[in-house]
């Protein structure tokens, strides 16, 4: 298991690195698509090199943000119940959520095949879809990895779950 926890967390860095430099050439290039308008210049395809980057960039920090537990949990409720409801409140949304990153990963690879047997590509540059939806359907298997190593390691009291910070 600890290897296995050493692989994904290297992983997500790696992921989380790509979906970084992502977001910086989406940076780069609108700001040099916007500045080229100003010469009546602009860059073609950029709307879909832009959703594209940014499909990347919010897919492969997941994994990260989902080890770093920095995703946003409404806590206003759980912290006014007992451990034990605490604990059960985390058990059934840790199993919620590997349901949930399982589908979306199964669905984005399924629906990424298909894409690829039909040729589907972009409108302007003809770029295909399936390769994005392939790096979705990945990330998100590795998300819900993560979830199920975090609701084992919790249920077994090897790590102390997020609700835990003010005990």
């Amino acid at each position: 298991m600890a290897t296995l926890v050493r692989f994904v967390s290297q992983f997500s860095r790696i992921l989380n690195s790509i979906a970084g430099w992502a977001m910086v050439a989406m940076m780069l290039l609108t700001c040099s698509d916007v500045t080229l308008r100003l010469f009546r210049r602009p860059i073609l395809g950029t709307y879909e090199v832009v959703g594209f980057l940014g499909a990347v960039v919010i897919s492969f920090a997941l994994g990260q943000t989902t080890i770093e537990r920095a995703h946003v949990a409404v806590q206003l409720l759980i912290i006014r119940l007992s451990p034990a409801g605490r604990k059960a409140i985390f058990l059934v949304t840790s199993l919620l959520s590997v349901g949930l990153f399982g589908t979306i990963a199964f669905a984005s690879l399924w629906f990424g095949n298909d894409l690829r047997t039909a040729g589907e590509v972009s409108l302007t540059l003809h770029l295909p879809f399936f390769p994005i939806l392939y790096g979705i359907g990945f990330s998100a298997a590795i998300v819900c990895i993560i979830c199920l190593i975090d609701l084992l390691q919790v249920a077994s009291k090897k790590a102390k779950p997020w609700y835990d910070w003010k005990e």
